[in-house]
């Protein structure tokens, strides 16, 4: 049996995805580059009119020229998770523009390096990874929060990890913002159903440069690797139908979930 290409599997995605979200606004954070890329440029085809945000405009300007070659409706805007002005400039970007938003990624986060927990720098870390990812999310779902309940509902997918679930030595600053926004998630779920709207959790898993060159330089590689059961590191694009399932109308009763797509790193 013929195996599939990482070219091929992404041209599949992108021809599924056509229509799948049309007429529909969505924030992805993180944007510029890698998963974040991915689903923005996933939800473009489906038919979705996108904001993408993060820290480098080359990067987010170059996304946003792919996006738009394809026929598809985005903005960028250079935005930092965890900076509330950024954020409400964010939200307003997408109502001023569309007048509404159905759909929000909170995929930013600031990864910092390997750290052992006695060291005194480990506070740092923390405040870090916690005003990134779990100050950075919260942030946007509250204000996205009235504009989707404005529409009826919406979905909003948050970007977890295995790290927070296996906590690996060197990285709790990284594995306890995860595990927060998994908190952060589930307590939406709970309090924002009865608006319809979905919260659910991805744990990812695409090797990005940072993450590769650690796993080169710590003789990591090998290690992580055996751990993943379908044998093989994932990529933006193996992330990207997950997202794509939880912001359409497929996924419209799940909610508060975790759900991997890391090839089997971790199982529930």
């Amino acid at each position: 049996m013929k195996s599939t290409t990482t070219d091929e599997h992404w041209e599949n995605v992108m021809s599924t995805a056509k229509g799948q979200l049309q007429g529909r606004v969505a924030i992805v954070t993180g944007a510029g580059q890698g998963i974040g890329e991915a689903i923005a440029t996933t939800y473009a085809r489906a038919g979705a009119k996108v904001v993408i945000t993060g820290r480098t405009m080359s990067k987010l300007e170059a996304a946003a020229d792919k996006i738009k070659a394809d026929g598809g409706e985005v903005v960028a805007l250079d935005a930092l998770s965890g900076n509330r002005d950024h954020a409400q400039r964010t939200v307003s970007e997408a109502i001023t523009r569309w007048g509404r938003i159905d759909v929000l990624v909170n995929n930013a986060h600031t990864f910092t390096d390997y750290l052992a927990l006695e060291d005194s720098a480990m506070e740092d870390h923390v405040r870090i990874d916690m005003e990134s990812a779990f100050i950075g999310s919260l942030q946007l779902m509250q204000l996205v929060f009235p504009h989707l309940c404005k529409v009826g509902g919406g979905s909003i997918i948050n970007m977890g990890s295995s790290y927070g679930l296996r906590c690996e030595p060197g990285f709790l600053a990284y594995a306890a913002s995860k595990e927060a926004i998994r908190a952060l998630t589930r307590t939406a779920a709970r309090e924002w159903g009865k608006h319809k709207i979905r919260v659910n959790t991805i744990l990812p898993a695409a090797l990005s440069p940072k993450a590769l060159r650690y796993l080169k330089e710590s003789g990591s590689y090998d290690l992580e690797l055996s751990k993943v059961a379908l044998g093989k590191f994932g990529n933006p694009e193996d992330v990207a139908p997950l997202a794509l399932f939880l912001a359409s109308g497929e996924s419209n009763y799940i909610t508060g979930q975790t759900i991997g797509a890391d090839g089997g790193s971790t199982m529930f």
